[in-house]
């Protein structure tokens, strides 16, 4: 008993100083959360808009907020405060909280030990997003109207003698029969049963595009502007829409696109003369449509603190190049060089590339014979053209809308690394 009286009060204090420093652990932890919240502060979306000081500034208006409680309880008090919160120069922001502090013991004051030393440090990083320019670039020559499912190839295909696939709207050239019987154009045939074209699909994919722009612009602060171009035979390139940041006019801009109406094979009028726009069936002139938007084009800047926006362009295209025919053939795959000048530029090219189908040659002796064995230039010569990370490809059966919003992540999420 004797011994257990001389033991007890070190015992009491034992377990008075294991008190005390739970307290100080628990301040601790309750003052690291705050320095967590003081971090994220910095970096937050009203705070990526702010000089580095304001954000230092903002930051630490949040640690004294929630620090306060604890100081006005006498739990803990702060010793020393630092926080930095420097962004380098592609807008990335690294900011740093860290606190000295001391919790006041209940216990160990007996002992002489009035305080327990606390202390940590929060780090976090985050990026303003830039601003973006994007350019649509869309393909809407004539072999864009291509049903986008199996079952619409097959139904343009048995409405005519040849099993042609192609929607073509040429008037005086093959016909087929429409869904009431009539006989009309290949394009007539796909309207009278409501089929999907490719070039419907490219211009409903712009449309919901203005929807994914929007809600990541809410999110992340960045201001996006679109303007929309068309193309098909050379000298037929058309800015439709020119850079906004309205959206509807961009979507009322895609609305209701639609192939070119020839009057028969390789004119595109009764004319036929050598000057129109599409004549020898040159219907897409690639080269032609890439030097004419980069005229267009805004020099790019860095899309932060004030700086022209970034510029990223988008090429949305089955792949054929048909713009000169030397020799009475079509160049199939595409020149690269006119994407390298406009890459130069330090303008980014994201490519959707709608695959050109070798069965829909079948049945056209000069062209299974010519293109179809040629058909596997395109791909890499696009794949060549885009910029790293954002080339995407569909076939039938398969979403033009849903590639393009992927690209345009792609595009949005790999921004800063471009300066």
């Amino acid at each position: 008993m004797m011994m257990f009286a001389m033991a007890l009060p070190i015992l009491i204090f034992s377990i008075g100083m294991g008190i005390d420093y739970a307290r100080a652990m628990k301040a601790q932890t309750r003052m690291n959360a705050v320095a967590d919240s003081a971090a994220l502060s910095a970096v937050s979306k009203i705070a990526m808009n702010m000089t580095d000081g304001d954000a230092v500034a903002y930051a630490r208006k949040i640690f004294d907020a929630q620090a306060q409680s604890l100081v006005t309880a006498g739990d803990i008090r702060i010793a020393d405060v630092r926080i930095d919160a420097p962004t380098d120069n592609t807008g990335r922001r690294s900011a740093t909280v860290s606190y000295k502090a001391t919790s006041n013991n209940v216990f160990a004051k007996i002992l002489g030990l009035n305080t327990l030393a606390i202390g940590g440090r929060s780090q976090t990083t985050n990026a303003l997003a830039p601003n973006i320019n994007f350019y649509m670039l869309l393909d809407v020559s004539s072999s864009m109207a291509l049903p986008t499912t199996s079952a619409g190839l097959a139904k343009v295909a048995a409405s005519n003698s040849s099993n042609c696939q192609f929607a073509c709207h040429s008037v005086n050239d093959l016909k087929g029969r429409s869904a009431n019987g009539a006989t009309t154009d290949l394009y007539g045939v796909a309207q009278s049963y409501g089929l999907t074209l490719r070039i419907d699909d490219e211009g409903t994919a712009v449309s919901r595009l203005t929807t994914n722009a929007t809600n990541t612009s809410s999110k992340t602060g960045a201001k996006y502007q679109i303007a929309v171009a068309l193309f098909r035979g050379r000298g037929g390139f058309l800015l439709k829409q020119n850079l906004t940041d309205k959206m509807s006019d961009v979507i009322a801009s895609t609305k209701n696109l639609a192939p070119f109406q020839y009057d028969r094979n390789g004119c595109p009028t009764a004319e036929c003369q050598s000057s129109e726009v599409g004549y020898l069936d040159t219907d897409t002139g690639i080269s032609d449509a890439m030097e004419q938007i980069n005229n267009v084009m805004q020099t790019p800047g860095t899309g932060i603190n004030n700086a022209q926006p970034q510029t990223v362009m988008f090429l949305v295209t089955d792949g054929m190049r048909d713009e000169l025919r030397d020799g009475g053939l079509p160049e199939i795959a595409i020149d690269t060089v006119p994407c390298n000048a406009i890459k130069a530029r330090g303008i980014r090219i994201a490519v959707l590339y709608t695959e050109y189908l070798p069965e829909s040659l079948t049945g056209d002796w000069w062209s299974e014979t010519y293109i179809k064995p040629n058909l596997y230039k395109i791909e890499p010569a696009l794949q060549a053209c885009a910029s790293p990370g954002l080339y995407t490809k569909v076939s039938t059966d398969q979403d033009i809308s849903a590639a393009m919003a992927a690209l345009f992540q792609n595009a949005v999420a790999t921004a800063r690394i471009t300066q």
